[in-house]
């Protein structure tokens, strides 16, 4: 597990990290229960509650009240916490896994972003979701997910995935290895968050090119790695 933010925040302590092909599959639908929950505590100390992610931009919200049906939060891409104990995941391999935490230290959003869901405005979305906390972003991670030397893209689709975070289709475009066309997926991240007056602190690797992580596009990876976020308290 790497872990990929801690930052004192509001009086706590913000924390994300990734999992790792070596620390198993995580993916909520594939592993059973049993199995799944000794994974997540032996890797982060406690659960995390995840979603049914649809490549689409519903919100789910977790509050200090929630009656929660562990590991499945609900149906959607973003996920919000507002005063919960709950760590927060999204489970990807290659899409962007996306964690914003609130000034107030007590507010946090994931938010899974696949092409889709990028062009559809998920940043914008996922933003909206921790504002309507009465916080502003003061930290936004990228994890692992899929750069542009190893994501092929058709002209077209990456026309949309412009519109939906706000670009030019030249600002989000790049190369493969292999010298095609190509989405920046880092690059569209940063452009819909920069529209919104946010920088990304902690961008990931691309997991296309590094083993430690898994590739549905590159390897036909079936098992899916996770990036989990919360507030912890001060030491």
């Amino acid at each position: 597990m790497e872990e990929l933010l801690r930052r004192d925040i509001g009086g706590r302590v913000a924390v994300a990290v990734v999992t790792e092909r070596s620390d198993g599959d995580v993916h909520p639908e594939r592993v059973d229960p049993d199995t799944l929950r000794q994974r997540q505590v032996r890797l982060t100390g406690a659960t995390w509650v995840m979603l049914d992610e649809v490549h689409g931009t519903d919100v789910v919200v977790v509050g200090a009240d929630s009656n929660l049906m562990w590991p499945i939060a609900g149906i959607g891409d973003v996920l919000s916490a507002d005063g919960s104990s709950e760590m927060l995941a999204v489970w990807v391999a290659d899409c962007a896994p996306i964690a914003l935490f609130g000034s107030n230290g007590s507010a946090w959003v994931v938010a899974h972003g696949g092409w889709r869901g990028l062009a559809h405005g998920v940043i914008d979305v996922a933003v909206d979701a921790l504002e309507a906390t009465g916080a502003t972003v003061a930290a936004a991670v990228l994890g692992p997910c899929i750069h542009a030397c190893c994501y092929e893209f058709g002209p077209a689709d990456l026309d949309e995935v412009a519109a939906g975070v706000g670009a030019a289709a030249s600002a989000v475009a790049g190369s493969t290895h292999w010298g095609t066309d190509a989405l920046d997926v880092p690059a569209a991240v940063a452009a819909g968050l920069a529209r919104h007056g946010i920088d990304l602190d902690v961008v990931g690797v691309c997991t296309g090119c590094d083993l430690r992580f898994r590739s549905h596009r590159r390897r036909v990876d079936l098992e899916r790695h996770a990036m989990v976020a919360w507030f912890e308290e001060a030491s």
